[in-house]
């Protein structure tokens, strides 16, 4: 019963790290000009490591690491006299679990493509005199990573999911700038979950705030510092409610590099707190834009 117990554990924990705001970049909220291309590569890893239940650690001596290479591709337009812009992102994500949970469970490491994000940006209103900003933005990811129901881990989840979020920035101070978004992520089911003796995977919404400053050193550097906050996505699995709501802050420091051949971003964050799931340690993230006509 003991196993079971931590087996029901170590899954729903597994879900609730699944589920993530939409992370906006530093200036990500600042109206692009019209017929650019991007093309972004990025290197992610998240590792992490107690696992915690109602805001206490359950489950100590793990680390579970999610390395992904992001291949995102954009390009803005205008849509009514106002700026716009689509980008598509597919990931390549590989798992490895070691540490307790490892050994108690059995886990074995995965690797795959991930899910495909669409995403279409508008701003209402933007002034790049005052450098104040309001958009909105539609988010979908469609299943389209591999994905196997007798895996504990999964580069893909096997289920739709879309997003809305709204985000504002302006200047404070001479070269701070300071943002603020907020975004809503829904879940679409995962009738193929067939964990234990579950069949299907449901989830509630999840509700998101993210605030950033960002100050220009130079016309060649920027820094920036972002807080995270999430609350919701209670999982449900054959319509029964598990104990797994996601309730974490965390934050982000950012170091931009703006060189001849494009954009180099820097960034480096960890979780604060959290109350189920791994807490997340620390992530690391390297991108590279390259704009183009």
């Amino acid at each position: 019963m003991k196993f079971y117990l931590k087996k029901m554990i170590f899954f729903s924990a597994i879900l609730a790290n699944s589920a993530g705001a939409i992370d906006l970049l530093p200036g990500d909220v600042v109206a692009p000009k019209p017929d650019v291309h991007l093309l972004q590569f990025s290197y992610q890893r998240i590792e992490r490591g107690d696992y915690y239940q109602n805001n206490q650690v359950a489950l100590n001596n793990n680390q579970i690491v999610n390395s992904q290479l992001q291949v995102k591709y954009g390009r803005s337009f205008e849509i009514q006299n106002l700026p716009a812009f689509f980008y598509l992102q597919t990931p390549y994500t590989d798992i490895k679990a070691r540490g307790t949970a490892a050994n108690l469970l059995g886990l074995t490491d995965a690797s795959g493509v991930g899910d495909t994000t669409f995403a279409l940006a508008v701003w209402p209103y933007a002034n790049h005199n005052t450098r104040t900003y309001l958009g909105v933005a539609g988010y979908l990811t469609a299943p389209t990573g591999d994905y196997q129901h007798q895996r504990t881990f999964n580069p893909g989840e096997n289920r739709y999911k879309w997003a809305g979020q709204i985000g504002y920035q302006q200047p404070i101070y001479k070269d701070l700038d300071w943002m603020i978004a907020f975004d809503t992520l829904w879940f679409g089911k995962n009738s193929d979950y067939k964990v234990s003796t579950y069949s299907t995977l449901e989830q509630k919404p999840l509700y998101s705030l993210q605030t950033s400053f960002l100050y220009q050193l130079n016309p060649t550097y920027s820094a920036a510092l972002a807080y995270f906050y999430a609350s919701g996505a209670v999982s449900y699995k054959d319509d029964v409610k598990q104990s797994d709501q996601t309730v974490s802050q965390r934050y982000q420091a950012s170091l931009i590099a703006n060189v001849p051949m494009g954009k180099v971003i820097l960034q480096y964050g960890q979780e604060i707190s959290t109350k189920s799931g791994f807490k997340e340690d620390n992530r690391w993230v390297l991108r590279y834009n390259r704009y183009f006509k």
